[in-house]
């Protein structure tokens, strides 16, 4: 009687959703733009009950619009109940063109995820995947898709690195498109790509890995284009806003993709990477990973235990018994700071090694990608999560500290720490505000050691030695003359360098204290407790081998590899443990050193091309990230420079370039500058060092020579100079050495290469003014002049002809043209490359961790900048106390001052004589404007000609010469002349403009302040900290000519504040005039604090109104009070006070009144 239900009902035999059920009355369905009509089918569960559709005309036949259409059925029970049920009919718009999901095979996670109205969406796929297939799908069967141009369901091709890939949608009535756009990103290849044309290869290498690139990016507004692997041109801007090649400031909008280049580099013909093995295959690049994984000639990984048991000291220790007697004592203790750790209580070892396991698994969760900036709050950070861990393995240690297995995984974790802090930049909180200074301070402290330096006779940035020798010079003078304050501060700086030094210096692993010794006092303890342990003794013998210890590093690692004679790291380590002994290694060991290097080598490619690889632990001895593994390589690529293996052996070449990608792959993963990354780059200088050195000596042999390969050797030096300007290496002679070594080569190579020349200006003037008092001083800036002067007459000169004669008069060059002469080889090593047993002791990357082991042999610690330039201060940053009445001034502050030299100084020339061809560009390493300036380049861009191709027009050369002739007395005038040329052929570039005035103040000061009001200040809203700086120098040097009606008085005021803040230059004001004689200050304070009281009432809202924008004059009306600090009314109080201060301690109250 009252049943009101619905047995059946459906629409046209579409699916409603949900299901239908009697108990539910409302439902929806979605149907396409082509259907207008649908049939609405309902049965009544009593036969008694009615039914009536309440849409349309009543009838079953539902005619459609567009949207929404609620047909609603009323059913009524015999006795008059009612029930209505709803369906919700969708038709969608013929003009709708989206799609209503989106998906990659393989399961591969878009980001972010798929929703219709978001239409960018990025993925990253392995190395080798050189196609994707995409799945879209719309809502409405009439909308046409099209996936990268073609049918959607095609796999898309994709480029190595980006692949831009667009899925169009288009409506059913065609009216309207929609585009999706996923950019894929392939992996890194891991391994070295060489093109079969070496045409290609010199266009597509990256100067940085020396391989293929990899997401191209170039320089906006470089001409010819520079071009650059992503990670690696963003680690080098987060270190320095310039061009690495050029020097030129990076803009704001200075990274330019080039999908272009990506694509024509991915279609190019390349070897494969086991060509060495026998593989003749040339496949397009786009091609390699995916061929690599599954050549026939790719290492498989097994290993012949012969290899071992065939040898002699295996036949004479372990053939006969089961082990080594290893000469080590080692007792295992409890040390004090495994007391500290010993924190945690529990009730089993188990529980606390799982919840060292639970805290080891939030470690890596929490950890970025590579390359990714680690940014952490101050209630966590990821270090915590190491520290928790060991502190519950040191805690289970307690309860059961027979177990050996605890003390390993307890040194596990300590290693861990070392590469969280070193590489990762993890810190506490309480450690970065006790150890770490900010940046503007460290700089700040280095621009007064620089000052310091400077006051004693060592230019440019001198050897840390040389540093310390001059701030314990001045210690000394000032302690004699009674100042007792500044020469508290020299102490400080001398005692902050010294531990600054020292850390960069000593080895981790001799540190007590440091996370890395402490890791190989616990994987003693559990070899102590299980002798027979392969996996303890690869541990302690790496680590010994670090210490130097080498002997008995390989003890461990021969007792480890007769135990587990197949096992790849410790047939790696042991050879490297060979090739370090005392004596020298025998040619038989040698070449079982570069046999176990090799399989090495091969067993990590071999896991690299794998599609079961992931991303390598840190703990794993072989690891890219290894310092002492990357050392290994290149000590194999120095055995192979001999042929040490023949047959199916890798060559030097390949192993040196595999060491290049590698490095750099883990140089920019390197999120802090720590000593980690210090020693990975001087793995990747090394390795760039012996590719050049190997591709010179290739040329040599050629007759006659290949014009690519000599473009190829200058680009190669040049980014080679680019590179260690730009490191983060700590100064030393090292750096100065290999890069003077790289231009000769690159001179050598193309004597007729302006740039060429121009770079070995600056490695010769570098080294001059690393040591200007040595033997050789006079020679090396002597060969600097003329190395600039040959650059200067063979701009716009083609590349052909005799060399010039301001090289043939070079010593150097001499030396190479005898030993060429007499069939003698022409390439020397440089510092540091060594023989193999020498390498596996130098100190390059092997401070700490998993570096090489680290015995020094004589290195002097010296500067690395390649453009040297006079001592200033940091531009744009905070100056603190000068430690001598004497020190230059800061830049950046508008006050600081330095006392002038009593040397006679050059006038300056007004109308320079400039060449009318000449055109020239900044190459200083600061940044400079680039709008009017040309930028210099390597023959590898030059213009092409019949007879070779044509040197560029620079400016390098010129400013690099007035450096030089500036350093002696009797050739200032000259210097002067030529930084006049750069400022009017360049009027952007800074340092011609701070160099020449700073030449010309202590005999002029009126004509330095004229060269520094001839700057073009750009407008407010685009200037940088060295338009501040010069603006700044304005004002101090107008200040002190009483000059404070000058025009350029309130511009650079202005200028200064907007980029500075006011509230900088009352105090730099202040701290210029302590430096001053008593009777001095008290006249120019109190002529100060006139000028400022009068000329504040005239200029303070014009200035607010300009610094702090029109917004802020409206905020002054309303709240007179200072917005910024102590500007304003608040410096003019400071002034007056300091007067009152002054008067105080003062017997000249008498000439105060007179002159007041």
């Amino acid at each position: 009687m009252d049943n009101c239900d619905l047995e059946r009902l459906s629409v046209s035999g579409l699916k409603l959703r949900p299901t239908f059920t009697p108990e539910v009355t409302v439902y929806s369905l979605s149907v396409g733009s082509s259907v207008n009509k649908v049939t609405v089918d309902v049965i009544t569960s009593d036969c008694a009950a009615s039914y009536k559709i309440l849409f349309g005309d009543g009838s079953g036949v539902v005619q459609l619009k567009d949207g929404l259409n609620r047909v609603e059925i009323e059913v009524v029970a015999e006795d008059g109940t009612a029930k209505t049920y709803c369906v919700e009919v969708s038709r969608l718009s013929s003009k709708i063109a989206e799609l209503s999901s989106l998906a990659v095979e393989g399961n591969i996670p878009l980001n972010p995820e798929f929703c219709t109205r978001i239409y960018e969406y990025s993925c990253t796929v392995p190395f080798h995947c050189s196609a994707l297939t995409f799945l879209p799908k719309v809502p409405d069967e009439d909308i046409k898709v099209t996936t990268g141009g073609g049918d959607g369901s095609r796999p898309v091709p994709l480029n190595v690195g980006d692949t831009s890939v667009e899925i169009s949608v288009c409506s059913a009535d065609g009216s309207k498109s929609q585009s999706y756009t996923v950019l894929v990103t392939r992996e890194l290849i891991p391994m070295a790509v060489t093109f079969t044309d070496g045409k290609q290869q010199l266009d597509y290498e990256c100067p940085v890995s020396l391989t293929a690139f990899y997401r191209p990016v170039s320089i906006n507004r470089s001409d010819p284009k520079h071009v650059f692997s992503r990670p690696y041109i963003e680690m080098l801007a987060r270190r320095s806003k310039v061009d690495p090649l050029s020097g030129s400031p990076l803009i704001d909008d200075w990274k330019v993709d080039e999908p272009n280049i990506g694509g024509k580099m991915s279609a190019a013909p390349v070897k494969c990477f086991f060509a060495y093995r026998g593989c003749d295959a040339v496949m397009r690049l786009s091609e390699l990973g995916s061929h690599c994984l599954d050549c026939p000639h790719k290492p498989t990984g097994d290993l012949d235990a012969k290899d071992v048991t065939e040898t002699d000291w295996y036949k004479k220790y372990f053939a006969s018994s089961s082990c080594l007697e290893i000469d080590i004592k080692h007792s295992l203790e409890l040390r004090s700071w495994e007391k500290r750790l010993q924190a945690t209580a529990g009730d089993s070892a188990d529980k606390l090694c799982s919840l060292a396991q639970d805290q080891l698994r939030l470690y890596r969760r929490h950890l970025s990608k590579p390359g990714d900036v680690l940014q952490y709050g101050d209630t966590h950070c990821p270090l915590q999560n190491l520290e928790q861990a060991a502190v519950h393995y040191a805690s289970a240690i307690r309860l059961n500290s027979r177990d050996p297995r605890l003390h390993f995984q307890l040194g596990l974790v300590l290693e861990e720490q070392h590469y969280a802090t070193e590489m990762f930049g993890l810190q506490r909180k309480p450690d970065r505000d006790r150890d770490e200074l900010s940046d503007a301070k460290i700089t700040a402290r280095l621009d007064d050691i620089l000052a310091v330096c400077k006051l004693h006779g060592y230019l440019g940035t001198p050897t840390v030695q040389n540093q310390l020798r001059a701030l314990d010079k001045e210690y000394q003078q000032l302690k004699e003359q009674g100042q007792s304050s500044k020469a508290d501060y020299v102490q400080t700086l001398y005692i902050w360098l010294s531990r600054k030094s020292g850390k960069d210096s000593g080895e981790a692993v001799q540190d007590e204290e440091s996370s890395v010794h402490k890791a190989l006092m616990k994987y003693q303890d559990a070899w102590a407790l299980s002798p027979d342990s392969w996996e303890y003794n690869l541990h302690v013998g790496r680590l010994l081998l670090l210490r130097g210890r080498s002997r008995e590093a390989l003890q461990h690692l021969q007792s480890g590899l007769a135990l587990r004679p197949l096992h790849p790291a410790l047939r790696f380590f042991t050879g490297m443990a060979l090739l370090s002994q005392e004596q020298k290694a025998s040619s038989n060991a040698e070449k079982e050193a570069a046999l176990f290097l090799q399989q090495g080598l091969e067993r990590f490619i071999a896991q690299r091309c794998s599609k079961s690889w992931v991303e390598q632990d840190p703990s794993d001895p072989l690891s890219s990230i290894s310092t002492q593994f990357l050392r290994g390589l290149l000590t194999l690529g120095q055995l192979q420079e001999r042929n040490t293996l023949s047959g199916n052996a890798i060559s030097a070449e390949q192993v040196y370039h595999t060491v290049a990608v590698l490095a750099a792959q883990s140089v920019s993963r390197c999120v802090c500058r720590g000593k980690a990354g210090r020693q990975l780059e001087w793995v990747l200088l090394d390795a760039q060092f012996a590719l050049l050195q190997r591709l010179i000596q290739q040329g040599e042999r050629q007759a006659p020579p290949d014009p690519e390969r000599q473009s190829l050797v200058a680009k190669r030096c040049q980014s080679l100079t680019a590179l260690i300007r730009l490191t983060s290496i700590a100064p030393c002679q090292e750096l100065l050495d290999m890069q003077e070594k790289a231009c000769q080569l690159a001179v050598a190579t193309m004597p007729l290469d302006s740039h060429a020349l121009c770079l070995l200006g600056l490695a010769q003037l570098a080294q001059f003014d690393n040591n200007p008092n040595s033997d050789r001083s006079k020679d090396v800036l002597s060969d600097a002049r003329l190395s600039f002067q040959a650059s200067i007459e063979l701009e716009q000169k083609t590349q052909s002809g005799e060399p010039p004669e301001q090289l043939t008069k070079q010593k150097w060059w001499q030396d190479q043209q005898e030993a060429k002469n007499a069939s003698k080889p022409s390439i020397t090593k440089p510092a540091g490359a060594r023989e193999p047993s020498d390498t596996i002791r130098a100190d390059r990357g092997a401070k700490r961790g998993r570096g090489a082991p680290t015995h020094r042999r004589g290195v002097a610690a010296v500067t690395k900048a390649p453009v040297p330039t006079p001592p200033v201060s940091n531009r744009g940053g905070k100056v603190t106390r000068p430690p001598a009445k004497s020190t230059p001034a800061a830049r950046g502050r508008a006050g600081a001052a330095a006392k002038p030299d009593r040397t006679p100084k050059p006038s300056i020339v007004t109308k320079p004589q400039l060449p009318d061809t000449k055109s020239i560009k900044d190459c200083s390493p600061d940044p400079v404007d680039t709008t009017e300036v040309v930028a210099p380049e390597s023959a590898v861009g030059d213009i092409a000609t019949a007879s070779g191709p044509m040197n560029r027009r620079s400016h390098i050369s010129r400013l690099g010469l007035a450096r030089a002739l500036s350093r002696a007395a009797d050739t200032q005038d000259q210097a002067a002349q030529l930084y006049q040329e750069v400022i009017a052929m360049a009027p952007g570039v800074h340092d011609a403009y701070i160099e020449l005035a700073r030449l010309v103040e202590p005999s002029d000061p009126q004509a330095a302040l004229e060269v520094y009001c001839r700057f073009p200040l750009r407008p407010s809203g685009e200037q940088s900290f060295d338009d501040a700086f010069i603006a700044g120098e304005v004002v101090r040097m107008l200040m002190a000519l009483d000059q404070c009606d000058h025009p350029q008085l309130g511009p650079s005021l202005v200028a200064y504040g907007k980029v500075m803040g006011l509230s900088e230059f009352c105090p730099v004001v202040v701290e210029y005039f302590m430096q001053l004689h008593k009777t001095q200050l008290i006249h120019v304070l109190v002529f100060l604090s006139v000028a400022v009281f009068r000329f504040y009432r005239k200029i303070r809202r014009h200035l607010r109104s300009q610094v702090h924008d029109q917004a802020a004059e409206k905020r002054l009306r309303q709240d007179p009070r200072p917005t910024r600090g102590r500007s304003g009314p608040a410096g003019f109080l400071q002034v007056q006070m300091l007067v009152m201060r002054t008067l105080v301690t003062s017997d000249d109250c008498v000439y105060l009144s007179e002159t007041l």
